[in-house]
C-alpha cells in the first residue's frame, strides 16, 4: 500500500528542500557577489583585539577624521569597540541626539549672531542720495501734555451690598 502524504507532511518536505537548496547555493552566490576575501583586504576579518588596538591608536593620536569615518561606516561596531576600550558615549538630549560640545555651541551661536548682524545691516534704511539741507525741527514744547484723567469703570454692587454715593 502506498504511503499517504498529508498537507503538513508536504509542507515540511518543501521546507526541508528549500533549506537544503539555500545551504548549497549560499557559498557560490556569496563568492560571486563579494568575491574572495583574500583578494579584498578591506573585507578581511580581523580580531577584536586588533580592532581595539586600532581604535586606541586613533584616540591616542586624536585622529577624529578616521574615528568619524569608522562611526559612519559601521555605527554598531563603533559603539561596541568604544564600549570595550572604555570610551564613554557622548551625552544625549531627550530626542537621543548627541549634545554638541561647548565649542560647537559657541560656534553656532557666533554664526547666528553674524547672520543677524548682516540681516540687520541689510534691512536698515539707506540715507537719501541727494544732498539736502536738514529739515528744520519744530521747537520742543515748553510743557509736556498731561494724560487724560483715568476714569474708573463703574461696576454694579454685589447682591446684598449698598451702592456707593454717585452710583445709581
Amino acid at each position: 500500500m502506498p504511503t499517504r502524504y498529508t498537507k503538513a507532511g508536504e509542507i515540511q518536505q518543501m521546507q526541508y528542500e528549500i533549506a537544503n537548496e539555500i545551504r548549497r547555493d549560499a557559498k557560490p552566490i556569496a563568492d560571486g557577489v563579494f568575491g574572495n576575501n583574500a583578494r579584498h583586504p578591506d573585507m578581511a576579518t580581523i580580531s577584536n583585539a586588533e580592532l581595539d588596538q586600532m581604535y586606541r591608536a586613533a584616540y591616542a593620536r586624536n585622529d577624529r577624521t578616521w574615528l568619524m569615518q569608522e562611526a559612519q561606516r559601521d555605527p554598531q561596531q563603533f559603539l561596541d569597540v568604544t564600549d570595550r576600550i572604555g570610551v564613554p558615549d557622548p551625552p544625549q538630549n531627550a530626542q537621543g541626539q548627541p549634545i554638541p560640545s561647548q565649542g560647537q555651541q559657541e560656534a553656532v551661536a557666533q554664526a547666528f549672531q553674524q547672520a543677524a548682524a548682516q540681516n540687520a545691516a541689510a534691512s536698515a534704511p539707506t540715507p537719501p542720495l541727494t544732498p539736502s539741507a536738514p529739515a528744520a525741527l519744530p521747537p520742543p514744547p515748553t510743557t509736556l501734555p498731561q494724560p487724560p484723567p483715568a476714569i474708573a469703570p463703574q461696576t454694579a454692587p454685589a447682591p446684598g451690598q449698598m451702592p456707593l454715593p454717585g452710583m445709581t
